[in-house]
């Protein structure tokens, strides 16, 4: 009879030790289940987020003009401000200057085509600071001149009309170049 006990209570063992695995699987699963909803949740969320500013954005690309490019003295293309700078004969700081008025001539100020890449911006004529700046390092580096953009997050603008828009004024980020001669 003592022997059966120990078969009773060793089957007893194996038993508890076969629930407690299942236990341990079936919180596994449930781990997993979480995390899967939590993934499933943040990608929902992100997936939410693009809409949201695609369709904010939607007014904004109404009232772009259409694709087309804008002319200035002749000047379309980032590559034709780099002819019209290197047919000055200019060099150093009077380059530099003459790039810098060119492009300022040729832009713009516009919020209303965020998407543009800088060369897009420079033949539409139109785009927020980064983009001008960038344009202008397009410029810059083609005429071997050494630049790099700049950020500032706290610039404090006035009151204006952008767009079309009042726009009260206020602190905003704004990017320009540092040349370096």
């Amino acid at each position: 009879m003592h022997a059966l006990g120990c078969f009773r209570s060793l089957s007893n063992v194996k038993q508890a030790e076969a629930y407690a695995q299942k236990a341990d699987i079936r919180q596994s699963k449930g781990e997993l289940n979480m995390i899967r909803k939590l993934v499933l949740a943040f990608v929902g969320l992100g997936a939410a987020g693009v809409v949201a500013i695609y369709l904010l954005t939607i007014p904004l690309l109404r009232r772009l003009p259409k694709p087309g490019r804008v002319s200035m003295d002749g000047i379309t293309t980032i590559d034709d401000a780099v002819e019209a700078c290197r047919r000055t004969h200019l060099h150093g700081w009077d380059l530099v200057a003459y790039a810098q008025h060119l492009a300022a001539r040729k832009f713009t100020y516009s919020r209303l085509n965020t998407w543009d890449t800088p060369s897009r911006a420079f033949e539409r004529g139109m785009g927020y600071c980064e983009q001008q700046a960038l344009a202008l390092k397009h410029i810059y580096d083609r005429l071997g001149i050494e630049s790099r953009g700049v950020l500032a997050f706290r610039c404090t603008f006035p009151a204006g009309v952008i767009d079309g828009i009042p726009w009260p004024g206020g602190v905003s980020g704004h990017a320009w170049l540092r040349v370096r001669m």
